[in-house]
């Protein structure tokens, strides 16, 4: 499956006195790229929606260098499905039209019903 890839732009209220992204943020970003590719199969998550909800199980972040104020970065998201309820995902955060690594994280994802009970994947992922 190719690269699902989000453009975002640092804002001041993304970074901290320093004028350097807060590291809770990044976590905002690889969340928004991951909602993105939900969206794209057909998946609204929520309890209203009467879909399935994906709900962080596991999360290993590496922190390489800080994005400042004003930079352009990419969010780069892979995934795989791990088990029948269980996807991980792979994003890094990059300045746009850079190799240069700035954020890491793998991440997995659990497919759970309103109770918040393990279900097995949507099959249109």
């Amino acid at each position: 499956m190719a690269a699902h890839k989000l453009k975002l732009s640092v804002y001041l209220e993304d970074t901290d006195a320093q004028g350097i992204v807060y590291h809770a943020n990044y976590l905002k970003y690889f969340e928004r790229a991951r909602s993105r590719i939900f969206t794209a199969h057909g998946l609204e998550s929520g309890p209203a929606t009467g879909q399935p909800m994906f709900v962080v199980h596991e999360m290993n972040i590496k922190f390489k260098r800080p994005a400042r104020l004003g930079d352009q970065l990419e969010v780069t998201t892979e995934f795989e499905k791990a088990s029948e309820y269980r996807l991980t995902f792979e994003q890094k955060i990059r300045p746009e039209d850079q190799d240069e690594l700035l954020v890491s994280a793998q991440v997995e994802v659990v497919c759970v019903d309103k109770e918040g009970n393990l279900v097995e994947l949507p099959e249109n992922l």
